[in-house]
């Protein structure tokens, strides 16, 4: 007998809610994308491949929690859905483990070895909480809407409070609390206010979202003997959309790998940049991000999600490196393409590239989660199941390993640069251990995302092929 259930269309409090759990999310990746790798490199001392050894060693037990949650996730069947009660628990580890990372010990209190210890542990149980927040928020969003339109509209709105989150606190950050981006005193100001951000962020969404649960798919009982589970984990992963999607992002999470943290040190020593003097960029990048994500569900409206996404990618590849590349190149050719350190013209330069490139990558990244959700139906019209954590959830996980190894090779590019090795301390600034650092990291950077880019072709869900799903599995539009 056909379905008669209706297709959901999340009403706009729903939206809100949803969407401001990525406050969170944007607070934590500010932190281990900005600042964390120097704080412990540079203000605690560790060498950056010790440093860089710990996110290894975290970002595998977070790979490993991802598909265990989701997993886990799509079969419980509580008063409280198959989502909340991981969100409810999630709340207090996500704060607590953020503040703990950067509050204290000061630089000399605690030997290396405690040291790296100390931080591996606080980022396994910073990693596995926000796993246990983000995971089963993410798979509610095909929940809360089916709508081809909507959901870009759901990831727009998750993308636009990430980066009101992460921006938000970089902003307040580098202007008020930092007074360079090794000041030890600053750090523990963030740390506290971060704290707090992650707590109001995730507990909002999970309350706000507990009236809808009632409304939320519940799933039958399920096996889990270990042949019928392999089998229908097969069945579930071997659809064309999700593999090209996933390959697309192994070669992106090997970049955002190498890049965690890294933007700092060019900061610091290629432009040579106080953090107060860039505080603004802290708010107009988020600002034109918002802007422009703001628009995703009409730029997209009645258009192929794929090739907006594509060609926006395609943009960012070539435009993206341009500033290091030029710079090295007025390095070493003696060229005069790049305005000088501390002048006015290299600062709107960097702005306006830096915002224009954030800007574009979230919006294809808003397209890219909407494709996502995309596939959730088709695999549902295959299998008969919703298995929205496990699509997200498997895919993370791989993700994750190759990210770990980015990360692993960016500590090693720093440490060979030379920016643990005491004798070229005064190669730092503007010298050749930053420069040595950059045309490595450049030529990495430029490779990774078109790769990338090129395999997102190969995605095969339009408007066409999901409305048939949707019709196909008995869902109706809400007139």
């Amino acid at each position: 007998m056909e379905s008669t259930q209706q297709a959901h269309r999340a009403n706009r409090s729903t939206q809100f809610f949803y969407g401001f759990g990525s406050i969170a999310v944007g607070i934590k990746n500010n932190l281990l994308g900005t600042f964390l790798l120097i704080y412990y490199n540079q203000v605690l001392g560790l060498d950056a491949w010790t440093v860089s050894t710990a996110f290894f060693l975290a970002l595998i037990i977070d790979a490993v929690s991802d598909p265990i949650i989701g997993i886990w996730s799509d079969r419980t069947n509580s008063k409280y859905g198959r989502r909340h009660p991981f969100l409810y628990f999630s709340i207090i580890p996500f704060s607590l483990a953020y503040y703990f990372l950067i509050a204290g010990p000061a630089p000399g209190e605690m030997d290396d070895g405690n040291l790296f210890w100390r931080l591996v542990f606080l980022l396994m149980i910073l990693r596995i909480s926000m796993t246990l927040f983000e995971v089963p928020r993410g798979a509610l969003a095909p929940e809360l809407s089916k709508d081809y339109d909507q959901r870009n509209t759901l990831a727009s709105l998750s993308m636009m409070f990430g980066w009101f989150g992460g921006a938000g606190i970089d902003f307040i950050a580098r202007y008020y609390w930092l007074d360079s981006f090794v000041d030890f005193n600053g750090y523990q100001i963030l740390a506290f206010w971060g704290g707090i951000g992650i707590f109001i962020g995730t507990a909002v969404t999970t309350i706000g979202t507990h009236r809808n649960i009632p409304e939320l798919h519940k799933p039958p009982a399920r096996s889990l003997d270990l042949r019928s589970f392999s089998s229908e984990l097969i069945q579930t992963l071997s659809n064309k959309s999700w593999l090209v999607l996933f390959a697309s992002g192994c070669f992106y999470s090997l970049l955002v790998g190498l890049e965690s943290g890294v933007g700092t040190y060019y900061n610091e020593y290629l432009w040579q940049w106080k953090p107060q003097t860039i505080a603004a960029w802290s708010l107009i990048t988020p600002i034109c991000v918002i802007a422009l994500v703001g628009f995703a569900p009409r730029i997209a409206y009645g258009r192929n999600k794929k090739r907006i996404t594509v060609g926006i990618f395609l943009t960012t590849v070539i435009v993206g490196p341009m500033p290091i590349a030029f710079r090295l190149m007025d390095i070493y050719y003696g060229t005069n393409i790049i305005p000088a350190n501390g002048s006015d013209g290299l600062w709107y330069l960097l702005a306006i590239h830096g915002a224009s490139m954030a800007s574009l990558g979230a919006l294809g990244f808003v397209f890219i989660g909407s494709m996502v959700m995309d596939i959730t139906e088709q695999v549902e019209n295959k299998t008969g199941r919703r298995e929205e954590g496990l699509l997200g959830t498997v895919s993370s996980f791989v993700h994750k390993l190759v990210g770990a190894g980015g990360v692993l090779v960016s500590g090693i590019i720093l440490t060979v640069a030379g920016f643990d090795n005491p004798d070229m301390a005064g190669e730092l600034y503007g010298g050749e251990v930053i420069n040595r650092f950059a045309l490595i990291h450049l030529i990495i950077s430029m490779t990774l995302p078109f790769v990338s880019t090129l395999l997102v072709l190969m995605y095969d869900i339009d408007r066409g092929k999901h409305n048939t799903h949707i019709s196909d599995l008995g869902y109706v539009e809400k007139k």
